[in-house]
């Protein structure tokens, strides 16, 4: 609810004090209806008369969802940003569970043999050749993924004779638990290394550190071998990156270098998929998360490490509703969470580098392109007494000439298209002045 204060409530009846921690959920009456609501502390005496508070309804969770840095995250971002802090609270989790859902873990749809199926023995149903290949490989197995059943082309229909003869039943299955390792690095040149020397220093405590490098440079192999190193120790890592139209070219990168469990967050996931990787994220499973501005409020197990990419970028800053900085956030969920945070640019905005300047962050330059490729070259035609063709000059029209005969592409930017925002003269350069 938007507002501006946290409630006290009674324990749910039957629920011991002992049995609530903060970062749980709850059911509680709110006026006239019934609400989520976000445990965040729990007092011995409250400022109220205990005759007027109501006992929360329902204890959600056994557990809780959330781990304490985040919790201390959102509950200095509501302070730092002065929003409401249940809608705070609301950000970092998925829509189910902010909808009073029950929690899931991650499994997959499989079955399994009922006790009539057990007593069958080897080879029965041979009239069948598919019921008889299930019955089979679930006599094998005991319990077989519906992806695997799949895989052995026996359809869902074949599984559901096997259910209405009273051999077979769902279940759900735990997923594996995949093992993180990563492929060789490429060579890195000595502005490269002595980057990366000087972000490996401190592994696991809390650093900011400023990576401006310019276009391919090769921060993004800087970032990879940070993580491979976060993998090592058994830590996640969480990218931020500034659009979602990033999202598959950085997965691809990864997923290129890494064999491990990938999370990707991001507004153009369903909920279900949304919530798995949620869920992935908060479990341990995956190894790293790849996300927009959103993702810095996801829970993490074991955080190692956080970078974001093109940190100067307008599209970390939430513009509506729960406006914050996702940039600002990761570094102070870095400060609680204790691990390093890498901001990396070709043009830092100016609040990280004064940052560096102060001394704040650790400023690491990478001033030449990475193997060996050359920066491109910056011309700035003066057009003043120049004749134009069509607002073309001539400098201008024999340089995409000479491109075009090269067999090449070129890229003419406008600007601006429909009107002049100034008025100026052509021969001399001068402009028009209003007071």
């Amino acid at each position: 609810s938007p507002l501006r204060s946290l409630f006290d409530y009674l324990p749910p009846e039957g629920i011991a004090p002992g049995q609530l921690q903060p970062g749980q959920r709850l059911r509680a009456p709110f006026g006239h209806r019934e609400v989520t609501g976000y445990l965040l502390e729990v007092a011995r005496d409250s400022e109220f008369d205990h005759q007027a508070l109501k006992p929360a309804a329902e204890l959600l969770d056994e557990t809780p969802l959330l781990p304490s840095e985040l919790l201390q995250l959102c509950q200095w971002a509501a302070r730092y940003y002065m929003h409401p802090p249940g809608e705070v609270m609301a950000a970092a989790f998925p829509k189910a569970l902010r909808e009073g859902q029950a929690h899931r873990g991650l499994t997959t749809p499989g079955w399994q043999l009922t006790t009539r199926g057990k007593g069958l023995p080897p080879g029965a149903l041979v009239r069948s050749p598919k019921q008889s290949r299930a019955l089979a490989l679930l006599q094998e197995q005991g319990r077989v993924s519906r992806d695997t059943f799949l895989q052995e082309s026996i359809s869902r229909g074949i599984l559901k004779c096997l259910e209405e003869r009273g051999l077979a039943e769902t279940c759900e299955l735990a997923q594996p638990q995949a093992v993180a390792s990563c492929g060789p690095g490429l060579e890195l040149n000595p502005e490269q290394g002595a980057a990366l020397e000087a972000l490996r220093r401190y592994p696991q405590e809390f650093h900011c550190h400023l990576l401006e490098g310019v276009t391919g440079s090769g921060k993004t192999e800087v970032y990879l071998q940070l993580i491979a190193d976060c993998l090592e120790r058994g830590e996640q890592a969480l990218v931020l990156i500034p659009e979602i139209g990033l999202t598959p070219q950085t997965l691809a990168r990864f997923e290129q270098r890494f064999s491990a469990e990938i999370a990707v967050l991001h507004s153009n996931l369903g909920d279900a998929r949304r919530y798995r990787a949620w869920e992935a994220a908060r479990t341990g499973r995956a190894h790293i998360v790849i996300g927009t501005r959103s993702a810095v409020f996801t829970p993490l197990a074991r955080p190692g490490l956080i970078v974001v990419d093109e940190e100067h970028d307008s599209s970390f800053k939430q513009q509506d509703g729960f406006r914050y900085s996702a940039r600002d956030v990761a570094v102070k969920r870095g400060q609680l969470a204790a691990c390093p945070v890498l901001l990396g640019s070709a043009t830092p905005s100016l609040e990280s580098l004064h940052n560096a300047l102060q001394g704040r962050y650790q400023h690491h330059r990478l001033t030449r392109r990475a193997g060996g490729s050359t920066l491109p070259g910056l011309r700035v035609l003066d057009v003043r007494k120049q004749a134009l063709q069509a607002g073309l000059s001539e400098g201008l029209v024999k340089a995409v000439e000479h491109t075009l005969a090269a067999g090449q592409q070129c890229l003419l930017f406008l600007n601006r298209r429909g009107f002049a925002p100034t008025l100026q003269c052509h021969d001399c350069g001068w402009l028009a002045d209003c007071e």
